[in-house]
């Protein structure tokens, strides 16, 4: 790990990953646990933690995660993607994960350092809130329900999500140190 990385101090006290992002990521993801389990409203059974997700293009297979994936009536409603710095520049990645992460677009997105939020509707990527309020509180994600769509990706849309995915995990576009 480079001297140069900022999640290097926060090493002691966690189970020590092997790279920078991952320890950012997980720092802000239990924040954001927390929060959700101490000020949303949300129980520990409705929630699912670094969740796993193999994306295959062509003869590479990348490992992915969703930080956190909220479930509420046996569906995945909302999936978190956390990291630190700059919750722009994971926007895109984020929403391509969601839109493939299960045989249905899960409808939302939250994008977040845990200081600062987006959330996002999954289907046409439009911004819905800003701000750590854009975390939705249990009873306010429940009021959404009965207007969420869960339809699966089109797929002629596959092919361009897989290869943005791709490319941002390629590219090392989640703020690994080097």
């Amino acid at each position: 790990m480079s001297e140069s990385c900022p999640g290097d101090k926060y090493k002691s006290g966690l189970v020590a990953p092997s790279e920078c992002e991952t320890i950012k990521e997980e720092i802000v993801r239990d924040k954001i646990v927390r929060l959700l389990l101490s000020e949303k409203g949300y129980q520990e059974g409705d929630l699912e933690l670094d969740v796993p997700f193999s994306l295959v293009m062509g003869p590479e297979t990348f490992s992915l995660k969703a930080s956190i994936l909220i479930q509420m009536g046996g569906k995945k409603v909302v999936l978190i993607k956390c990291g630190a710095g700059s919750i722009m520049a994971r926007e895109r990645a984020a929403l391509s994960l969601a839109r493939m992460f299960t045989d249905y677009q899960i409808p939302l997105t939250v994008v977040t350092n845990s200081e600062d939020a987006t959330l996002l509707n999954t289907l046409n990527g439009e911004t819905l809130e800003c701000g750590l309020g854009a975390i939705l509180e249990k009873g306010q994600l429940l009021d959404r329900l009965e207007g969420l769509s869960y339809v699966p990706l089109p797929e002629k849309r596959l092919k361009m999500e897989k290869q943005i995915l791709s490319a941002f995990e390629a590219l090392g576009m989640h703020g690994e140190c080097h």
